[in-house]
């Protein structure tokens, strides 16, 4: 019989841990769900990070996760659950993390590369 696989690790800041603590309880997903959501996550924060603005671009890819879940981690995880974790609409999921970090930007000045 085939070990179940486990359930993904949710990381999230202490100040996301309510309102993802909520996002999950009112969805409610399956491991299965669960498990493609995380998933959805991990790749359209790369992609984000791909196509992300030229004022970002010192970022690191693991910088800009960090960033993503500083700001936003519960809203991703809820529109990831919404989405079913399907890898087809991954284009959504991109959008709202690029709205995420567009709106940061209003509030704060852009990463300087260091020297």
């Amino acid at each position: 019989m085939p070990a179940r696989p486990p359930t993904p690790v949710i990381n999230t800041p202490e100040h996301h841990f309510a309102a993802t603590f909520l996002v999950i309880a009112t969805r409610r997903p399956d491991d299965a769900t669960l498990r493609a959501a995380a998933s959805l996550i991990d790749h359209a924060a790369i992609a984000a990070w791909s196509l992300r603005p030229d004022n970002l671009v010192a970022l690191t890819q693991q910088q800009y996760r960090q960033l993503i879940d500083y700001t936003a981690a519960s809203q991703v995880l809820d529109l990831a659950l919404y989405l079913g974790g399907d890898r087809k609409k991954i284009r959504t999921l991109m959008d709202h993390i690029g709205r995420e970090i567009a709106e940061l930007l209003t509030h704060y000045a852009p990463p300087t590369p260091q020297t």
